[in-house]
């Protein structure tokens, strides 16, 4: 009996159809579990008390009032990273955002003065090789008022890796 006998006897052919949807449903739930992953490193790892409601109503918290955004671009081999700081200028607490190889938002807190203290902790993923790798930094720096702009420095992790960097925002 031939090989092709066997398998038109057999009825493999018939399950062939079902084995290729199961293997892209798989892949699919895959995606969309890595998807949701990162959603939550990205927006609700700050939330403590409803991790289900963070997740149901991602929403932009708006820029508070007398604030000024400052914004700047760290690249490191060839990633790259978009920072977002609302800043407000009385002082108080500092909120943002980080876009690009990692995404996720920034929350931390600025002491009001010129040349005043600004620190804070960044949560997030960063997805360098299509995967959500959850991320974590912590930064702190100064707000100078009249030059418009906040030099930070950084420590950062995420798994299996650690890399500690400075850059400049400006407003």
């Amino acid at each position: 009996m031939s090989l092709n006998n066997f398998i038109m006897q057999k009825g493999f052919i018939g399950c062939l159809p079902a084995i290729i949807i199961a293997v892209a449903l798989s892949i699919l739930m895959g995606i969309g579990i890595n998807e949701g992953i990162g959603r939550y490193y990205e927006e609700c790892v700050f939330e403590t008390d409803d991790v289900l409601g963070c997740m149901l109503s991602v929403a932009n918290e708006p820029e508070p009032e007398g604030a000024a955004t400052a914004t700047g671009i760290y690249s490191f081999k060839g990633y790259s990273v978009n920072m977002t700081l609302n800043i407000p200028l009385e002082g108080g607490a500092v909120t943002g955002s980080v876009s690009g190889t990692c995404d996720g938002k920034i929350k931390g807190t600025f002491d009001g003065k010129n040349n005043g203290a600004i620190s804070g902790k960044m949560s997030g993923t960063c997805d360098p090789f299509f995967v959500n790798i959850p991320a974590s930094a912590t930064f702190g720096g100064i707000v100078n008022k009249d030059g418009k702009v906040v030099p930070i420095s950084f420590d950062g992790k995420a798994t299996g890796y650690s890399h500690s960097g400075s850059m400049s925002l400006s407003y």
